[in-house]
């Protein structure tokens, strides 16, 4: 049986053997990249929503500020930069020259910044709006509020698209509780942000992290393309962020540490170079057009002796790391909880201190701790390691270890850096909760959506009562004395605004006299901080003047005048107002006038400063207003001679022997 069934059975027949291959053919080339896309295609059609949200989350928050003018540094880069009031014109200026230059007018008085300033593309944007729209528009500043709104929702919904492709939805996830929407919602939300979105000014902070994540944005493009229009693209963005603020430069680093740390390594094989050719490409272009406009990278050539401009002045080197750390540690605690707030952290609201200040050592020992976790941890590249590199290497050009920045610390100064708060933030959240609580990530479970909830409110809470400080110079100066008690600068420019805005415009004899009490007090607190404070010395003249017009004591006036001439250079802002008073009196109270002028001329600046100029300047207030002064000619007779000028000394003295 066994054998018939063998018999009856049939050999399998043989598949066809597949056609040859042409002789010529070669193998196909392999145009993708190993693995799925990282920046899949389609964002928008699938995630308009969440990226609308962000936009819309931004004018909320914000939308205030659309009615607000300009303030603070505004002047500077608009309203008084001659450069960006040209409009298109004016665009050959900003792009040759320092930022600060169109409004100062002279080189000299850029010195008073440690290594310039070289933020072109920002003030470009200032002169486009003023070419097309007019420099007298009433609704420039509307416009220019608006655009940084814009542009930092956008930086939002970028940073969300490129946390999409790093860190995709998990199955299960929802997109709102996702890791990279809470990363970008809690950036538009956090309330450090509000000085660089409502002051137009802070367009140069947000342009250098919006072109910089653009840079980061094109390089994952081009792993995924390994298109190389891609690559230039990348080199471009980095050069625009640079154009903005130089701080861009860190995503040199930034951008290769994201990419190794997040990119599969099959896709990223052989690749590393290539990205970073671009990259460093365009810092070494930056760094030429840089020094084309500015000359030395670092420095003038002169040192810095302002103390309002280097507040490290008279400090021992060992004082002042201790008071950099204790600012970096102010950084960290205002990441987690941001109160209060102030744009003032000019001597001394940031104290100096020494390494027997426990909280310096505190700050030390914490960015030790992270520095030595981040590097045990990174090979195993953990969201917690690559944050903790991130704020190292973006704050580390603000942090005054490497380069001074003319101030202790700037809450804008944390823009940048903030990025990485926000993706830990989001990450233990969205992702390590639910690990520690058995749910499902990208989910809101109780813990991590109750805590989410308490934050958002609060950093909501926080950003929208911190706007409306930005409306005009009065408001945000109220808000930075309540803040920052111990800075000199706050209460000088408290003092300045009150007697600009309110004193100027007062009648009722009452509350001018309060207004000047207020006054007194505060220029006197600014000074009692920074005694040689140049600013606060010309509104303590401003303010002695006040006080004369209420109680007409012209010794006490003089007196005033005599003290501040001892402190400042008569020049500026100070003989401005000193010259203007002048011609105000124009000779009243003879005596004491022509005394004055004597003091002032002679004694003080002729014999004492060995400024015969300004020596006359004040002769001649007494010599033109009043009778002839025969000790004012004789005065004016021996200044004359002192500056070779014989005819006009004989003159003098003629006059002087007429009155004998």
């Amino acid at each position: 049986m066994a054998a018939k069934n063998k018999a009856k059975s049939k050999p399998a027949k043989k598949s066809p053997a597949p056609p040859a291959a042409p002789a010529a053919a070669k193998p196909a080339r392999r145009t993708t990249p190993p693995g799925p896309a990282l920046l899949k295609p389609g964002f928008w059609q699938e995630h308009w929503a969440p990226a609308l949200l962000l936009l819309a989350l931004a004018f909320v928050l914000y939308g205030a500020s659309l009615g607000f003018g300009y303030i603070l540094d505004d002047e500077m880069v608009i309203q008084k930069n001659a450069y960006t009031q040209q409009g298109f014109a004016g665009l050959g200026d900003i792009f040759s020259h320092d930022s600060f230059m169109g409004y100062f007018q002279k080189k000299e008085s850029l010195y008073l910044l440690e290594g310039g300033r070289y933020r072109p593309l920002s003030l470009a944007t200032f002169a486009v709006e003023v070419g097309l729209f007019g420099k007298d528009n009433i609704n420039l500043p509307y416009i220019s509020h608006f655009i940084n709104i814009l542009l930092y929702g956008l930086t939002g919904i970028l940073l969300f698209r490129i946390l999409l492709g790093l860190f995709p939805v998990k199955e299960g996830g929802r997109w709102y509780f996702s890791l990279p929407f809470l990363a970008a919602a809690i950036f538009v939300m956090h309330p450090l942000h509000s000085e660089c979105v409502a002051n137009i000014k802070g367009r140069d902070e947000i342009l250098a992290l919006l072109c910089s994540l653009a840079a980061l944005w094109a390089s994952l493009k081009y792993i995924d393309t390994r298109s190389g229009p891609y690559l230039w693209l990348s080199g471009l963005f980095l050069l625009l962020g640079m154009m903005s603020k130089e701080n861009a430069m860190t995503f040199l680093a930034v951008i290769p540490l994201t990419l190794w740390f997040f990119v599969p390594a099959p896709s990223l094989k052989g690749r590393m170079f290539s990205v970073i050719l671009p990259l460093a490409g365009a810092a070494l272009l930056f760094i030429l057009i840089r020094f084309k406009a500015l000359g030395f990278m670092l420095n003038h050539g002169k040192a810095v002796s302002d103390l309002m401009n280097d507040p490290f002045i008279g400090m021992t080197g060992g004082e002042k790391l201790a008071t950099i750390f204790l600012t970096l540690g102010w950084y960290l605690k205002l990441l987690f909880y941001p109160y209060p707030l102030t744009h003032d952290y000019y001597p001394y609201h940031v104290p100096k201190v020494s390494w027997s200040d426990w909280r310096a050592l505190l700050s030390l020992a914490l960015y030790l701790g992270m520095g030595i976790w981040a590097l045990i941890r990174m090979r195993k590249r953990t969201v917690p390691a690559y944050s903790i590199a991130y704020w190292l290497l973006t704050l580390s050009i603000v942090s005054n270890l490497f380069v001074s920045v003319g101030t202790f610390m700037n809450e804008r100064f944390a823009y940048m850096p903030s990025v990485a708060f926000c993706l830990f933030a989001a990450w233990l959240l969205a992702r390590k909760m639910p690990e520690w609580f058995k749910e499902t990530a990208d989910q809101p479970g109780i813990f991590a959506g109750g805590l989410l909830a308490i934050a958002a409110a609060f950093f909501c809470w926080q950003t929208l009562t911190r706007v409306p400080d930005w409306k005009n110079a009065m408001s945000l100066n109220q808000a930075a004395i309540k803040v920052s008690y111990n800075s000199a600068r706050s209460h000088c420019f408290y003092v300045t605004s009150l007697y600009k805005d309110v004193y100027q415009g007062t009648t009722d004899p009452a509350q001018k006299a309060a207004l000047v009490d207020t006054m007194e007090y505060h220029i006197k607190r600014s000074l009692e901080i920074n005694p040689n404070y140049s600013a606060a010395l010309v509104m303590r003249s401003a303010v002695a003047a006040a006080r004369f017009d209420l109680d007409h004591q012209l010794d006490k006036l003089f007196h005033e005048f005599e003290y501040i001439m001892e402190k400042i250079p008569y020049n500026n802002n100070f003989r401005s107002f000193v010259d203007q008073y002048m011609k105000y009196l124009d000779g009243s109270n003879a005596d004491k006038y022509v005394a004055f002028c004597h003091r002032a001329g002679y004694e003080f600046y002729f014999r004492k400063k060995n400024d015969p100029q300004t020596a006359l300047h004040f002769l001649q207030f007494g010599i033109d207003r009043q009778t002839e002064d025969i000790r004012l000619l004789d005065d004016a007779a021996e200044v004359y001679t002192a500056l070779g000028n014989p005819g006009m000394a004989a003159q003098m003295k003629a006059r002087a022997d007429a009155q004998r």
